[in-house]
């Protein structure tokens, strides 16, 4: 970060830390203020204090003139509070303290009558100092629903959240776009932006899934935020050990072959699934150190059936019904140290590790074993170190120095075995080794600083953080090259067949030129070997100014800056203009901390993942040759065989030594509004309306060059963005670039009923349209993961018919969601706890998608995107159930859960692609509108179709064209369970 804006930063924000104050809470924590009155007046000088199963010693405070009192960065939990004062009675009330939350409480004193007086009043479940949305679920709530054993699991909750191939979208954005932070530590996916951890429920305190109105200490996401709290020790010894089965037995036979698109070889199966571990949690000095620990261990096997035809290659054979079984082990651990300095000032040191191993099937099953049998290892220990410290009445730091480490590494026989591919029959045949694949190590060292300060009617906040991300990526193609055998058709060359040959190519190698063939077999690089580095640098300020005691004005401001460096450690991406403003009001009408109305305004950033470090300035040339000879690594082009669209020749190469990087390039955001209220219309129940509206406001991609073919990292639409090339206009032919959009326009209507009365429950229905020309970092339309350099701009023939008003992929108009649980309070079934999980979404819609041979993958819009209607309804339900039975000290919890309980097994998306990658090039699509690759024709200069394909659903050559289904609701199966607690 540039130093003198780092200085000018700090001086705005001790300007502000003089006249204002802090926010009470964290990622980590939670927070209660008040106001003690008697008879309608402050009442001064009431000495509170704060208790905890959750809390280390006691907290104390005395209210002011005023009467307030505050007890700032608590950790999660249910706390018991005490006021007292001289000549009046004692007051108790329990209060429940959640992350990211503020319970405002209202406590009142009278004169002695009795010795205490216990208040049996709920606390407010409307927190009326923010506008933050999402949902909060403890331990026992995680514990009581039906979820898959993943902390990320349970962000389906929040209104707005669905899923795509890469995770949970949150109101309109991809699953790549999301923050997740485990005890204060960023654990967000370094490659791409996805999450990579496993952390079992038995390990979790707490978990927020934040959707909308974050303040100013959230940044680098332009989805949501993830957030979760490990479980800590305390002053009583307690522990679980506890056992899960499910698969084999217990898994309902799949019945959605007949449903599958013709093209589908396999599908899975679950044959066994051994979930077992424990964990304690106690105290080593009382009050002063406490500990927790946790292992699990996971052992599955996953199965690959065979299905349609027999699958028959030279030494191998696998009939109809044939398996594939791959095993899969998890070592899951959790350590955690808490110390109390005093009961003010609190470090955490902690451990968290998902080591993992797969053996078996790491690719497609389409040739011998040697083709995707093999074992990888992924997963990586976190190392974090946490400091809370409250400072008298007025001052909070926060502070943590973590590491967050993946890897991906990949062995068996296949990874020094070259693949050889028949393209020509269908499906696919695969001989030799592995494909393409990397093994890759991530590190991510993250040191962040919170100061808060309380000032009057200021409660106000200023942190910042640092990042440093590294890779060491090695890239590989199995033996060094990939050979596919293409049929010849008349028009392309006249023998009976031709091979393509690709190769990844070393531009350092002595004597490489791209332009000589004669250097090509010398210059194989296998693997590319890159070591970059990113740097992110964050400060923000944020003042909460309780203006009215009925009115709350949230203001603040982010800045962050990012360095994507590149293979030689040049900075290659700097961007320093990212200025992210927030503010948000909320209005008490009542006046009494249960109701709010509020509007908010976000803008949010982008953090880049690594995928860009890696591919574009990481020396990636990957070179394409056409030739008549199955010969590995024969480089030598053939002038008679097919040459490609794009370069007019027999081979071409793709990326360079480094993509060059708009001079002037600007931070990908979105911006969002809010306009919401809630309301508890009783104890421990509220209701709400929401209405959301978000807006890309800015991209970052990668994209042609019209004069000399080459790529470019811009802003599409803007700038050296504003123009590219053409498929078949390379060198001069070239299309003004639309600006990349996309607008999520929602109205939702939620509830909440905390846990009281032995039940509890979170459901709400969401309104929506999704509509633009970009689905975000994961481009959800060709199922492309790499962030900001997807393939959307790469050629404008990826534009045509892909208008800014479009549908897009994740649009559903209508999400209904009912999540909740009921504990039988008396009788036989005493103690029976049911828990429910259900959800509605309405399908999402359908396009026309041409195959693209330059790119090998569906990258054309045949149709107006969204044009052909909407894809089938997705809705299931799961069931779960705990009894418990005494045992001891302790009691024995015994589980079963049952997912996808009506068991549709039904199409929940449908085969959109228009023609086969076997059929010949434009297959289905006029001869007059093609554009030679598989796309239809622009009109000169622009994105504009030149024709239509009247009737897609009869000319389509695929014959699952919107017939046969892509994904599937599951099978109904079950989990039996088992745990002990004392």
């Amino acid at each position: 970060m540039n130093l003198q804006k780092f200085r000018v930063a700090s001086l705005i924000a001790m300007v502000f830390l003089v006249a204002g104050g802090a926010f009470a809470q964290s990622s980590t924590t939670g927070s209660i203020q008040g106001k003690v009155t008697q008879g309608g007046a402050a009442l001064p000088g009431v000495t509170l204090e704060l208790r905890s199963a959750s809390l280390q010693g006691v907290r104390t405070d005395v209210t002011d003139a005023t009467g307030t009192f505050r007890f700032t960065l608590l950790p999660s939990g249910d706390y018991s509070l005490t006021a007292s004062l001289s000549g009046f009675n004692t007051v108790k009330q329990s209060v429940p303290v959640q992350l990211n939350r503020t319970v405002s409480l209202d406590v009142v004193m009278s004169a002695a009558v009795s010795e205490t007086i216990t208040v049996s009043s709920a606390s407010p479940v409307v927190d009326v100092t923010s506008a933050t949305s999402g949902a909060n679920l403890t331990a026992k709530t995680l514990a009581s629903l039906p979820l898959a054993r993943n902390f990320t699991a349970a962000a389906q909750i929040a209104p707005g959240v669905s899923n795509d191939a890469s995770g949970a979208t949150v109101y309109g954005s991809s699953g790549a776009e999301n923050e997740y932070v485990v005890d204060g530590l960023n654990i967000t996916g370094i490659a791409a932006g996805t999450n990579q951890k496993t952390i079992n429920m038995e390990f979790i305190a707490e978990e927020s899934t934040l959707t909308g109105g974050l303040p100013a200490e959230y940044g680098r996401m332009t989805g949501g935020a993830i957030i979760a709290v490990t479980k800590s020790g305390s002053n009583e010894f307690h522990g679980d050990a506890f056992g899960y089965k499910a698969g084999g037995s217990l898994l309902s036979n799949p019945t959605f072959q007949s449903q599958l698109s013709t093209s589908a070889t396999t599908i899975g199966d679950i044959s066994k699934q051994d979930d077992f571990g424990g964990n304690l949690g106690g105290y080593l000095l009382k009050d002063r150190l406490w500990f927790f620990g946790g292992i699990d261990s996971v052992k599955q096997t996953n199965e690959s059936i065979r299905i349609n035809k027999p699958l028959v290659v030279p030494g191998f054979s696998l009939p109809v019904g044939g398996k594939i079984p791959t095993s899969i082990s998890r070592n899951l651990f959790d350590a955690k140290f808490s110390l109390a300095l005093t009961p003010s000032h609190l470090v955490n040191v902690s451990v968290l590790g998902d080591p993992s191993k797969t053996t078996g099937a790491q690719f497609a099953i389409a040739g011998a074993p040697s083709t995707f049998l093999g074992t990888n290892k992924t997963g990586g220990n976190d190392y974090n170190a946490l400091y809370t410290g409250v400072f008298g009445t007025r001052w909070n730091v926060n502070a943590n120095a973590g590491r967050h480490k993946e890897q991906n590494v990949l062995s068996g026989d296949g990874v020094t075995t070259s693949q050889s591919t028949d393209v020509t029959v269908v499906p696919n045949i695969n001989t030799g080794g592995f494909r393409a694949f990397d093994n890759s190590q991530y590190n991510r060292d993250i040191l962040k600083l919170d100061i808060s300060s309380f000032f009057g009617n200021h409660t106000v906040k200023f942190g910042g953080d640092n990042e440093k991300v590294k890779t060491v990526d090695n890239r590989f193609y199995g033996g060094g090259d990939w050979v596919r055998k293409f049929a010849c058709t008349a028009s392309t060359c006249t023998a009976p067949f031709y091979y393509r040959h690709e190769v990844y190519l070393n531009d350092l190698a002595s004597g490489f030129s791209a332009s000589n063939p004669a250097s090509w077999l010398t210059s194989i690089a296998n693997p590319i070997v890159v070591v970059p580095k990113t740097v992110n640098n964050g400060l923000y300020l944020q003042d909460s100014w309780k203006a009215m005691s009925n009115l709350t004005i949230n203001a603040g401001l982010r800045y962050e800056t990012q360095k994507v460096g590149d293979r030689f450690g040049n900075a290659l991406i700097n961007l320093k203009d990212n200025y992210a403003p927030r503010f948000g009001a909320i209005w008490d009408p009542a006046n009494n901390g249960r109701t709010k109305a509020y509007v908010n305004f976000g803008r949010f950033y982008e953090s880049i993942p690594m995928d860009i470090n890696i591919r574009e300035f990481g020396g990636e040339i990957s070179l394409d040759v056409n030739n008549f000879d199955p010969t590995g690594q024969h480089l030598t082009p053939d002038n008679n065989a097919p040459h490609f669209s794009a370069t007019k020749l027999p081979y071409r190469i793709l990326g360079g030594s480094t993509v060059p990087v708009d001079k002037n390039l600007k931070g990908q955001y979105v911006d969002e509004y809010l306009l919401g209220y809630d309301y508890e219309i009783a104890p421990n129940l509220a209701i709400g309306v929401k209405g959301t509206y978000r807006n890309l406001g800015r991209v970052i991609e990668d994209m042609l060059v019209p004069s000399t073919g080459d790529y470019l990292v811009a802003n599409p639409g803007t700038g050296l963005g504003s123009t590219g090339g053409t498929l078949s206009g390379i060198g001069g032919a070239t299309a003004t670039v639309p600006k990349p959009t996309r607008r999520y326009k929602g109205v939702e209507v939620h509830a909440q009923k905390r846990l009281s009365n032995n039940y509890q429950f979170f459901t709400s229905y969401v309104w929506s349209r999704l509509t633009g020309n970009y689905d975000g970092t994961f481009q959800v339309a060709t199922g492309q993961l790499d962030p900001n350099i997807n393939s959307a701009y790469d050629y404008t023939d990826f534009e045509v018919n892909n208008s800014g008003g479009a549908l897009l992929s994740n649009d559903r108009t209508h999400m209904l969601k009912f999540y909740g649980s009921y504990t039988i309070p008396t009788g036989l079934a005493h103690g029976l706890e049911l828990g429910l999980a259900t959800h509605y979404f309405s399908g999402t819609p359908l396009t026309a998608q041409g195959y693209a041979s330059s790119y090998r993958n569906y990258e054309y819009y045949l149709t107006k995107r969204g044009a052909l209607g909407r894809g089938p309804s997705d809705y299931e339900a799961d069931l779960h159930s705990s009894y418990p039975i005494a045992l001891g000290s302790g009691h024995m919890s015994v589980l079963l859960d049952v997912f996808n309980v009506l068991n549709r097994q039904a199409k929940t998306a449908l085969d959109q692609r228009y023609n086969l990658s076997s059929d010949p090039t434009c297959s289905g699509v006029p001869a007059a509108i093609c554009n030679g690759d598989g796309g239809i024709l622009n009109v000169p200069g622009g994105v504009q179709a030149i024709g239509v394909i009247a009737n897609p659903k009869a000319t389509a050559t695929n014959p699952s064209f919107l017939k046969g289904g892509t994904a599937f609701t599951g099978a109904r199966s079950i989990r039996l369970g088992a745990r002990f607690s004392f």
